[in-house]
């Protein structure tokens, strides 16, 4: 006789993991399915940053913020051996963001996540500490801390703990067909194995779409806006274990950041597709942010210093209410039918929330799920 899940996770991505190590943790039976493998996507193609996200403050999604500062202070206590503080510097100019923006912006990222272990921003005299480095033009800056992580490494972390509570996680396996029955889900695999189960999970990231209308034929609720995220990583531009938040002229901003000991990371562009399939960077990416940095440092840049390139789709929420504005945060997207068989669909998402995503998701579930153990515990067990 089959067994019968509570929960079934399309998608193993860091939602996917995470969920999973979560449920599996409050004594919940779990199968999670990758089409791909685990954490191969969206969540190994990040600037492998656990951040607040301080450029979000320009929107005023403060209570993002919030939350992502918070969690960085989580995740450093259960990930101690993939996580890393880093010093970042901003260096000023004049013709972009005020010092008095940027000093307001400091000081609520200081402080917006409560309590924290996190020195303080400062400012900082470039010509003293990193005249070797930057462009003469570039007189002072300031300087704050954030965390650097192996994200790829993060999902495998959650996905081994998921399975030692007693999850079913299962590589190279598509879900072509989900069916509503009685009291839960019919699922079927590419290998035309049936799963039952009570909860279907779509943590599909940015093929989430796809999934709803192909593969469990309902029209999907959410927009998505599915925007290429590029980086390129050549050999180590300097020396010190320091990273820099460089300002462009379009008001995007890209990270250089100290990469596996003898690299520098340089990331991330911004650009709409259609597709989130095999996603790779062009050549006016590259040029892009080539020209970021020849902008900003002594030592110039050419496309032949390019060691090595990868390139993520993120997936975006549009809320067409608001001119097309588009969040970084996420959504729980619950479908019942006669309030039973329920569907989650999960829009968005960030590395640094996914904890509080999957307790979130707990939350929503709980009056669906066949035991009532609220207790939250991700928090305090290291992975």
């Amino acid at each position: 006789m089959n067994k019968y899940y509570d929960l079934f996770i399309i998608g193993g991505g860091i939602n996917g993991a995470g969920i999973a190590r979560d449920a599996s943790g409050r004594g919940l039976s779990v199968y999670l399915a990758e089409k791909g493998k685990i954490g191969s996507a969206t969540s190994s193609w990040s600037s492998k940053l656990i951040h607040g996200g301080l450029r979000y403050l320009e929107n005023y999604n403060f209570k993002l913020v919030r939350e992502s500062l918070k969690e960085r202070e989580v995740i450093i206590n259960i990930a101690p051996t993939i996580t890393k503080t880093l010093p970042f510097i901003i260096p000023y100019t004049k013709k972009l963001r005020s010092k008095l923006l940027i000093r307001l912006g400091l000081f609520l990222y200081d402080n917006l996540g409560g309590k924290s272990n996190m020195p303080k921003s400062s400012k900082i005299n470039l010509n003293k500490k990193y005249s070797k480095i930057l462009n003469q033009k570039f007189s002072f800056g300031f300087q704050y801390y954030d965390v650097q992580v192996d994200d790829k490494k993060l999902v495998e972390m959650n996905i081994d703990d998921a399975k030692k509570l007693g999850a079913t996680i299962i590589e190279d396996r598509k879900v072509i067909n989900a069916l509503r029955i009685d009291d839960g889900w019919k699922i079927i695999l590419d290998n035309n194995e049936i799963i039952k189960s009570k909860i279907l999970i779509n943590a599909a990231g940015p093929w989430i779409n796809e999934v709803v209308n192909n593969v469990i034929k309902i029209n999907a609720n959410k927009s998505i806006r599915l925007v290429k995220g590029s980086h390129i990583i050549i050999n180590k531009l300097y020396e010190e274990e320091v990273a820099f938040t460089l300002q462009n002229d379009d008001n995007r901003i890209i990270f250089v950041i100290p990469y596996k000991k003898k690299y520098s990371l340089i990331g991330t562009t911004e650009v709409d597709v259609k597709t989130a399939d095999n996603p790779s960077i062009s050549i006016e990416e590259k040029i892009y942010l080539i020209k970021t940095i020849n902008d900003h440092f002594v030592k110039q840049i050419s496309i032949e210093d390019i060691v090595e390139t990868y390139s993520g789709i993120r997936p975006l929420i549009e809320d067409y209410n608001e001119t097309s504005k588009v969040t970084r945060d996420y959504v729980l997207d619950l479908n019942l039918q006669n309030k039973k068989s329920p569907l989650l669909n999960i829009y968005g998402g960030k590395l640094t929330t996914y904890r509080k995503l999957s307790e979130k998701v707990m939350e929503e579930l709980n009056p669906y799920l066949p035991l009532k153990n609220t207790k939250n515990w991700t928090h305090s067990k290291i992975l």
